[in-house]
């Protein structure tokens, strides 16, 4: 099956604080369970932006020239739509090279997701700029490239996401609902809190997406995550 490339993410992985998978590192790309090198902070004009917290200083090892200079950045990356919103790098030269200017000792993780042809053509159409009041965001800005996913990347496992109107999204996990997804689809939850490939993934999409099960009215979508191994170097 052909994958498409939705975005980069410069991921630190932490260890998760609740459910099933307490205290164990889930390689999600989404920030309620790990925290995102590039994130609202990292944009001037933004409102986390402008009120950086005291606690997301001490995550990152931040000082206001630090800050300055990751906001000058970033403005121009966007103006060159090399970033999209929110926090999605369109390639990987992008983020090896904030990755390298910024935070080349922190230990962190590059992680691509990437949508199956199907997934694809949902996420283009509901999240239509011309069909909503909200911005695009950059996971569409990055399909409507049609790019497939490098073949040099390794494949971790898949995840289950639903993506808000911001860009940001939440994982499967943040429901806790691998032990249902277990026995309802047979799944299998490998060392990297992923899913196994599995047959079953469109019907695990429309329970995900059937409102009575409880879950956010965003769509949900199956991706594949993947990682970059080669060593980043820009």
């Amino acid at each position: 099956m052909r994958y498409y490339i939705g975005a980069y993410y410069l991921i630190k992985l932490c260890d998760s604080n609740f459910g099933t998978y307490e205290g164990k590192k889930l390689h999600t790309c989404t920030t309620c369970i790990n925290d995102s090198f590039f994130d609202a902070w990292s944009i001037s004009w933004a409102e986390n932006g402008k009120n950086i917290s005291a606690e997301t200083k001490t995550d990152f090892n931040l000082n206001e020239k630090m800050i300055k200079k990751i906001q000058n950045w970033t403005d121009k990356k966007m103006e060159e739509n090399k970033i999209g919103w929110i926090c999605t790098f369109a390639d990987l030269e992008t983020l090896v090279e904030y990755k390298n200017t910024f935070f080349a000792k922190a230990e962190s993780e590059i992680l691509s997701i990437n949508f199956p042809e199907s997934e694809r053509t949902e996420l283009l159409n509901l999240f239509n700029p011309e069909k909503t009041s909200f911005g695009e965001i950059g996971l569409s800005e990055n399909l409507k490239k049609g790019i497939t996913e490098k073949n040099d990347e390794l494949t971790l496992g898949y995840d289950l996401i639903g993506i808000e109107n911001s860009g940001e999204f939440h994982s499967f996990h943040c429901h806790d609902l691998a032990s249902d997804l277990i026995e309802k689809f047979g799944i299998e939850i490998n060392e990297f809190g992923l899913i196994n490939e599995n047959d079953n993934w469109t019907e695990m999409v429309e329970y995900m997406n059937d409102e009575k099960n409880g879950f956010e009215s965003s769509p949900w979508f199956y991706v594949k995550v993947n990682k970059v191994t080669k060593k980043a170097s820009g």
